[in-house]
C-alpha cells in the first residue's frame, strides 16, 4: 500500500536503495546536513545515481523534496522521478518530472551549504515511481551529497 508521506535521512542503512556507478552512503563522517548520515554520488565518467522505488497512490499529485549539496564542478546532475512503465526502446522509464542540477548552488551556511530542491509531479496511473539523484560524469570530478529526501501527497 502506498504511503502518502515518506522521508529518508540516511541515519540507518536501507536495503531499498540501489546504486549506479559511483554512489553510496556515508555515516559519521561529518558530511550530513542533520544527524550522522548522508548519501552521495560522485564520478568523472558515466551515469552515477542513488535510486529507490517508492509506492505512490495513482492519480495524485506528490511533492518531491531533497536537501542537496553540489560540487562546483557539477554540470549535469538530476533530481528526478520516473514512471514504472518500461516503454522506451532503451529499456528505461520516462521522466515524470525533474530538476537539472548545476553546482555549487547558493551558499547556505545555516544548513552546511545543503539547499532544498523541490518539484511537484502527477503519478497518473503509476502505483510506484523511481526516485533518484544522479549525475553524468563529464570529465572533472563532480559530486552530489544527499542529506534528506521525501515524497508527500497533496491532500
Amino acid at each position: 500500500m502506498a504511503r502518502r508521506e515518506w522521508s529518508e535521512d540516511f541515519t540507518r542503512s536501507s536495503k531499498e536503495w540501489f546504486f549506479t556507478g559511483g554512489a553510496g552512503f556515508d555515516f559519521a563522517k561529518g558530511l550530513a546536513r542533520r544527524g550522522k548520515g548522508n548519501a552521495w554520488v560522485c564520478n568523472t565518467t558515466g551515469w552515477n545515481a542513488i535510486n529507490i522505488w517508492r509506492p505512490v497512490e495513482p492519480n495524485r499529485t506528490y511533492t518531491a523534496r531533497a536537501w542537496l549539496r553540489l560540487s562546483p564542478t557539477l554540470t549535469d546532475g538530476y533530481f528526478s522521478v520516473r514512471n514504472d512503465k518500461e516503454n522506451r526502446p532503451d529499456g528505461n522509464f520516462d521522466v515524470i518530472n525533474e530538476i537539472k542540477l548545476i553546482g555549487p548552488g547558493p551558499a547556505n551556511p545555516n544548513h552546511d551549504d545543503y539547499n532544498l530542491y523541490t518539484f511537484d509531479f502527477d503519478t497518473a496511473a503509476n502505483d510506484r515511481v523511481l526516485l533518484y539523484v544522479g549525475l553524468w560524469g563529464v570529465g572533472p570530478d563532480a559530486w552530489i551529497q544527499v542529506g534528506e529526501v521525501s515524497l508527500n501527497a497533496s491532500s
